[in-house]
């Protein structure tokens, strides 16, 4: 189930990826380092202020839905409720505190700022939605709401760039367009799929708290240490220099598709396992093929980086290559943290997957501060793999404790990782149908 799980995310990932490329090549020639800076700006606040306000809920929705599926009409009410009044607030949380977290912009930029702080309720309710949906394992409804985002905004960006209108402003309304696209298409499929009725519950609206509270903090801390570095540049440095920053880290992400997609899948088998040891097993052969996939594709990626970077973004674009280099590294270091994490909320051990998110950004925030005066973009790349390294190791020192196994149970290669038999049998009836044509 999980393959065939993650063999569904993995292609809407893929198409995700397909549509970003679009969006990051149009965008970073059409507005250059310093446009594609201030873009990020505009954008990356909401992101944020929604994360905070959503106080865990999504992955809680998750692991209910999961393991309980009849608890979606009150699932879904508080949902509805909570988008409104957490939404609200967190409108005029951002508008009251934004502006003095970022370094002197224009005045267009400010603007464009606070208009775009509507995408807070839409980027909470889809977050909602979606864990409804996964938490059932509609992955392919689930895919289908982040799909329509990343589809409207490339073909909104092409179409702009090709009619020579693709502005900073013009980027920020697609994206605003892109994100109001997302969250219906998510309402309308869970509406058509799990078919909630209205039943809003104060006591079910606290059982998903107490859970969603326990991952709260490492939600926030794994943000932190995903976005700490953009935010802080944003009070840092030039938006040119965030611009380069920006392709490096949307680039190195492409390597962490494949992760993402089994880390999705991964969370709910786990919580749906009646069998431990099967569940151990499962997460260990993901880790496991999670790092050999990550590492096959690092070195070619590394090496061709400054080709890379100059043949889809342009000449402008190359100093992002040492940035780029050590991003590839946290990468990996990254995708196997993700799968980690996974299962131990799998598990019901969140506040465990939180203690490993929260050391991860404590140590991240020193970092950036200590590097990025000295090194600039390379130096928040290098406190990004930092961070995500003692992530990696908090998790798994978590994991080994509570479920009482060895490193090496989840990390040694075994023969069943990859399917050698399977492949033996296609090389000899290759060789066999080889023979029998020459004879």
């Amino acid at each position: 189930m999980i393959i065939r799980s993650a063999r569904l995310i993995l292609v809407t990932d893929c198409t995700i990826l397909l549509c970003s490329v679009v969006t990051s090549l149009v965008g970073a020639r059409a507005l250059g380092p310093a446009g594609r800076g201030d873009l990020l700006l505009i954008t990356l606040w909401p992101l944020v202020i929604a994360l905070l306000a959503e106080l865990g809920l999504p992955n809680a929705h998750r692991y209910w839905m999961a393991k309980e599926p009849e608890r979606v009409s009150r699932l879904f009410s508080n949902a509805v409720i909570h988008t409104l009044v957490a939404g609200a607030a967190g409108i005029g949380l951002a508008v009251l505190i934004i502006p003095h977290l970022v370094a002197e912009r224009s005045a267009s930029v400010m603007l464009l700022m606070r208009i775009y702080m509507i995408n807070i309720p839409a980027v909470i309710f889809l977050d909602l939605m979606r864990g409804l949906l996964e938490g059932t394992r509609r992955f392919g409804w689930a895919g289908a709401a982040r799909l329509i985002f990343f589809g409207v905004q490339a073909g909104g960006f092409a179409g702009l760039w090709l009619m020579g209108h693709l502005t900073v402003a013009n980027a920020a309304f697609t994206m605003i367009l892109s994100q109001a696209s997302s969250m219906l298409l998510a309402l309308i499929a869970v509406r058509h799929q799990l078919k909630p009725r209205w039943q809003p519950c104060w006591t079910e609206f606290k059982t998903s708290l107490h859970y969603g509270l326990r991952d709260y903090a490492g939600g926030v801390a794994d943000f932190t240490t995903l976005r700490l570095d953009q935010m802080m540049l944003g009070g840092m440095a030039s938006s040119a220099a965030i611009g380069l920053y920006v392709v490096a880290v949307r680039l190195s992400e492409v390597t962490t598709f494949v992760a993402g997609a089994l880390a999705d899948a991964l969370m709910p088998e786990v919580a749906g396992s009646r069998a431990g040891d099967q569940a151990e097993a499962l997460l260990g052969r993901t880790l496991r093929l999670t790092l050999y996939a990550n590492v096959l594709v690092l070195i070619p990626l590394w090496l061709a980086a400054p080709l890379i970077l100059r043949i889809l973004f342009g000449q402008s674009f190359v100093p992002a290559t040492g940035a780029f280099r050590w991003l590839l590294v946290a990468a990996v270091v990254w995708s196997a943290s993700a799968i980690v994490i996974s299962g131990l909320q799998g598990f019901g051990y969140p506040g465990l997957s939180t203690i490993a998110r929260f050391l991860s950004a404590a140590v991240t925030a020193p970092a950036l501060l200590i590097l990025i005066p000295r090194m600039g973009i390379k130096g928040a790349a290098i406190a990004s793999l930092i961070g995500y390294t003692v992530m990696l190791l908090a998790a798994l020192v978590g994991l080994v404790q509570r479920r009482q196994l060895g490193f090496w149970r989840y990390l040694r290669p075994q023969r069943h990782d990859i399917p050698l038999a399977r492949l033996r049998a296609l090389a000899t009836l290759r060789w066999a149908s080889e023979r029998g044509i020459e004879s």
